[in-house]
């Protein structure tokens, strides 16, 4: 029964206090959407494909060449982001971009058991991102055959610039979600350690509950004004009885 009266009292106390939350909603996803739309970055987003596959000129062994290209394919993976490539890419885009910039915005992925390397581009804006990816592909393929004693790289698609392209970083309705919800969190969060610290008897029934005590009466505040009301209506009952 206590725990479902603390509950009610929760409850209440949370819906006494609902503009408190509405305004801190607000204030929260007001924030939010000022450095969503104002302050951050907006990130673009290019890949392209190269294929890491020896040409094979014995069908026996095919198998063989397969697996060993399934193994240097995390080799390929580390040259892709190597000085020796990233410092070729900038030479090439005319020093656009310096070193550490495309070292952040050059990443590499493949998918298990496959012989597709994945050069992907993040950078704030579209066009460069196309460029960088195209640009990195195209170095990495001429500079294997030096590296590696070895061509066995093979571009399988570019890279296209498309007008219009939508950042793929911030989210903006998922960061909006959240700052509602933290908003909404934070300001019950608070209105729960307000409650924990009060220790004020707001009514009756706090005061029979919490110091174990029997209720015989109540006595009503009276104000100054409604004292002096008091005393003349005496006053008149008074004369009316001399």
């Amino acid at each position: 029964m206590e725990d479902i009266i603390d509950l009610k009292q929760i409850y209440t106390t949370v819906v006494k206090n609902k503009w408190y939350v509405i305004i801190v909603f607000i204030l929260s996803v007001t924030i939010m959407s000022i450095y969503l739309w104002f302050i951050a970055t907006p990130i673009y987003q290019s890949k392209t494909q190269v294929l890491v596959n020896q040409t094979v000129t014995n069908q026996n062994i095919q198998a063989q060449e397969v697996q060993a290209n399934l193994q240097l394919v995390d080799t390929y993976s580390s040259i892709v982001t190597s000085p020796r490539i990233i410092t070729e890419v900038k030479k090439e885009l005319k020093n656009k971009y310096s070193e550490s910039e495309l070292m952040q915005a050059i990443q590499v992925s493949n998918n298990s058991n496959s012989q597709i390397l994945e050069i992907v581009v993040e950078y704030p804006d579209p066009r460069s991102t196309t460029e960088i990816a195209n640009k990195t592909a195209e170095v990495f393929t001429k500079e294997i055959p030096k590296i590696m004693k070895v061509d066995n790289v093979t571009i399988l698609s570019d890279s296209k610039y498309i007008d219009g392209q939508a950042p793929i970083k911030p989210h903006k309705s998922l960061m909006l979600a959240l700052a509602a919800f933290i908003g909404v969190l934070i300001s019950i969060l608070i209105i729960f350690i307000q409650m924990f610290f009060d220790r004020t008897i707001k009514n009756v029934d706090e005061l029979q509950s919490k110091l174990g005590l029997t209720l015989l009466g109540t006595v009503n505040e009276f104000s100054h004004s409604d004292s002096m009301l008091a005393e003349k209506g005496r006053n008149k009952d008074e004369e009316r009885r001399t």
